[in-house]
């Protein structure tokens, strides 16, 4: 997920997580939402954050799209974008939770929305995305590779499935939480 894009995927993330468990989350007899806003925080910080960061650290010229050589960029400037992405989920998940007021329908625009805003530039950019490489090598014409084709893919591979399982592990903690509310314990 290239740094330009992570907040807005990760505001996604959390709407698309409401989304998800929306139904299930207004049928309980004792209020959840607490509870259910410290399951996205968890997901955020746990495991969204983590994959930003080594994606920023990994690759950093890749994660700026090669638009500015990373080493340029202010020391601070990475541990914050991982910061703020991880808080962008939770923070989705919960404008989507005060804005639907009980109607599920209406947490699909928290979702669509942030989702294709943060697609937007990553298809724009698709042709730098493609391929890995340093700054140099990508303006120089000289070593880059296919994203495919080295360790940045096999990368990307793992995280979207770790970021997938921790996303429906947390969905399943959404259930049994609202689940258990419904039943009063």
């Amino acid at each position: 997920m290239p740094a330009f894009s992570a907040l807005l995927a990760g505001f996604a993330l959390g709407a698309g997580l409401f989304w998800s468990a929306a139904a299930h989350l207004r049928r309980p007899i004792r209020p959840v939402a607490g509870q259910a806003l410290l399951v996205a925080v968890l997901l955020g910080l746990l495991s969204y954050a983590p994959a930003v960061a080594l994606l920023i650290n990994a690759e950093p010229d890749w994660a700026y799209a090669y638009l500015i050589p990373a080493q340029s960029l202010p020391r601070w400037l990475g541990p914050w974008l991982v910061l703020l992405s991880g808080l962008s989920v939770p923070l989705g998940f919960g404008q989507a939770l005060r804005a639907s007021r009980g109607r599920p329908a209406v947490a699909q625009r928290w979702f669509w929305l942030p989702l294709a805003l943060a697609l937007a530039p990553l298809l724009a950019f698709e042709p730098r995305l493609r391929v890995a490489a340093t700054f140099e090598q990508f303006h120089g014409g000289f070593g880059a590779r296919l994203l495919l084709q080295g360790p940045l893919g096999f990368l990307l591979g793992w995280l979207a499935l770790s970021l997938a399982a921790s996303t429906w592990f947390a969905r399943r903690c959404l259930e049994w939480l609202a689940a258990g509310a419904a039943e009063g314990s």
